[in-house]
């Protein structure tokens, strides 16, 4: 994982401005190294750092953070809407819909899927981070109905 220093330093270096408000989230999602909520940066920059920023902020940073590549947001489902900095390489999630349990898999699994869609329609893909949705290995065999 980059540290906050090689971000900012590589943000400098593509002529993005870096104001301290930028500074200070790129620090929190580096400092949690985990997944976080905006309300989660909120409270992480306010109690852990005294720093006052709005979620407004904060969402817009990492929107922006979002548009460089620098950040990836993912739809945990039950725990709501997550942000993290990208890894090198990325790494995504199967959440299962029955007991909602997490296991995070390597970028591996997509390397097919991302030459057949570049050779078949030539379309290059951006996955950064995923979520699949489904069941687990115990859950699915509780009975035969899937989750929905």
């Amino acid at each position: 994982m980059r540290t906050p220093d090689e971000i900012m330093s590589q943000l400098e270096d593509q002529g993005e401005r870096l104001t301290i408000q930028r500074r200070v989230v790129i620090e929190a999602l580096a400092a949690c190294g985990d997944h976080m909520t905006i309300q989660d940066i909120h409270a992480y920059l306010s109690q852990a750092q005294g720093v006052a920023l709005s979620e407004t902020t904060i969402y817009r940073i990492l929107e922006w953070l979002k548009r460089l590549r620098i950040a990836a947001q993912t739809d945990m489902g039950a725990a709501g809407i997550v942000y993290a900095l990208i890894d090198n390489p990325p790494h995504h999630h199967l959440i299962c819909l029955r007991c909602g349990r997490v296991v995070d898999i390597d970028d591996s699994y997509f390397a097919a899927m991302r030459r057949k869609l570049k050779e078949d329609l030539g379309f290059i893909t951006r996955i950064d981070h995923m979520a699949i949705y489904g069941e687990c290995e115990q859950c699915a065999g509780l009975d035969d109905e899937p989750a929905e």
